[in-house]
C-alpha cells in the first residue's frame, strides 16, 4: 500500500522496526513492541496517537483494531482516518483462548466498531465481510490482500525444485498447524524419507514449548529450521531452496472465510500449495489445479500430500505453473491498488 501510494502523497509507515530510517522512498518510524497484552491493549493507541501526531499528515490509516481510540483521537484532531479491516474480528474474539470474558470483549469491541464505522473510512481485505459492514457504515471499499508480482517476480521459480524441503512464512501459531507439521516431518523420516521445514516467522505464546515437549522432537531437530521474523524480502529468500508451501490453518470463524496472502503468494513464486481443505481455499488451490487442500489435523494427510507432490513431478511442475498464471490473471495487486487509489482520491477531496 506504501508503494503503491508514494507516487502520488508523502507517505509515512509507523510500525514495529528496528529504527527510524528511510526505505524505499518510505520514511519508517519505529514503535517498539508491548509484548504485554493488557499493556498493549491499554496503553499502545495513546503512545502510538503521539506518534502519529508528531508526522502532522492529514490522513491516517490503521491496519489494527486495538488502535481505534487512537483513530477517535485523530478524528477529533481533525483528521482523515481509514480503518482496514484484515479479518472477523469480532467473531475472532470467540478464537483467542487467552482473552477470558470473551462476551465483554465482544461487546467492547462491537461499541468501538459502531464508533469506527461512523466515523472512519472502512477499508475491507476481504469480500466476505462486506455483508456486516453493509448494515455499519456507508463509507467503505473492498482491496483485497493480493501479491505484487513486481515484488516477487526475483522469487520466482522457473520450474518445481523436486527437494525434499518444505516452505512457511507468517505468524507461528498453534492454529497455523506447526504441530502437524512437525509430525509430518516425523512420519515422513519413519518411513525414511527426510524432508527439512523451513518456518519464517515468531513464535508466539507457548509454541516453542510445546515443540520441544513433543516425544519425536529429538528426532526430528535437525530438520527443522526456525528463522524467527524476517522482512518478506529475506524471507522469501529461503522459499528459493523449498520444493511447496504450506498454510495449514484450523477452522475458526475468521480464518473459513478469510484469504492467507500466502497462498497466493507461493503460488506467484512457483511453490504448489498444500492448504486447509475450506470451501474458499478450494476454489482458489482445487479450482485452479495449484495445490492440495487437506484436513489440517491430520498430519498422515499432510505427510501424504508432501510426499505424492515429491514423487509426482510432472504434476507438480503442472501446478506450479498453474499457481503463477491464476496469480498473474487473477489474484494480483494491481487492480487493488487502483480501488486504493480512487479511496485515497475520494478523501483527499475532503480534505482542507
Amino acid at each position: 500500500m506504501c508503494q503503491s501510494l508514494k507516487t502520488t502523497y508523502k507517505v509515512s509507515l509507523i510500525a514495529v522496526h528496528e529504527k527510524a530510517e528511510t526505505f524505499k522512498g518510505i520514511e519508517i518510524i519505529p514503535f517498539k513492541r508491548i509484548h504485554n497484552r493488557k499493556l498493549r491493549v491499554s496503553f499502545g493507541w495513546l503512545i502510538m496517537f503521539f506518534k502519529a501526531m508528531r508526522i502532522g499528515a492529514k490522513v491516517y490509516h490503521l491496519h489494527d483494531p486495538e488502535l481505534i481510540p487512537c483513530g477517535l483521537l485523530l478524528k477529533l484532531a481533525g483528521k482523515q482516518v481509514i480503518w482496514d479491516v484484515h479479518e472477523n474480528i469480532a467473531e475472532d474474539i470467540f478464537d483467542k483462548p487467552w482473552i477470558r470474558h470473551q462476551r465483554l470483549a465482544y461487546l467492547l469491541f462491537h461499541f468501538f466498531e459502531k464508533m469506527a464505522c461512523r466515523y472512519f473510512y472502512i477499508v475491507l481485505a476481504e469480500k466476505s465481510y462486506q455483508n456486516r459492514y453493509l448494515e455499519l457504515s456507508k463509507r467503505f471499499a473492498t482491496v483485497q490482500n493480493f501479491c505484487d508480482l513486481d515484488f516477487f517476480k526475483s522469487y520466482e521459480q522457473g520450474q518445481f525444485q523436486n527437494v525434499k524441503s518444505v516452505f512457511y512464512i507468517g505468524i507461528v501459531l498453534e492454529n497455523r498447524g506447526i504441530l502437524q507439521i512437525i509430525e509430518a516431518i516425523h512420519l515422513l523420516k519413519m518411513k525414511g524419507e527426510i524432508y527439512d521445514f523451513h518456518c519464517v516467522g515468531e513464535l508466539y505464546s507457548d509454541l516453542e514449548t510445546k515443540i520441544k515437549a513433543l516425544p519425536y522432537y529429538t528426532e526430528v531437530e535437525g530438520q527443522l529450521h526456525f528463522h524467527g521474523r524476517l522482512s518478506l524480502e529475506e524471507g522469501y529468500k529461503y522459499a528459493k531452496h523449498c520444493s511447496m508451501g504450506l498454510c495449514i490453518i484450523w477452522p475458526m470463524k475468521n480464518s473459513t472465510d478469510s484469504y492467507p496472502t500466502k497462498l497466493f503468494e507461493y503460488m506467484a513464486i512457483g511453490l504448489p500449495v498444500i492448504t486447509s481443505n475450506f470451501p474458499l481455499y478450494k476454489g482458489v488451490i482445487e479450482g485452479n489445479n495449484s495445490g492440495k487442500c487437506i484436513d489440517p489435523f491430520s498430519a498422515i494427510a499432510l505427510s501424504e500430500a508432501i510426499e505424492s507432490m515429491h514423487r509426482d513431478v510432472e504434476k507438480s511442475e503442472q501446478m506450479a505453473q498453474n499457481g503463477k498464471l491464476a496469480v498473474k490473471k487473477y489474484y494480483n495487486w494491481a487492480t487493488e491498488k487502483q480501488v486504493l487509489a480512487r479511496v485515497y482520491e475520494e478523501i483527499a477531496s475532503t480534505v482542507k
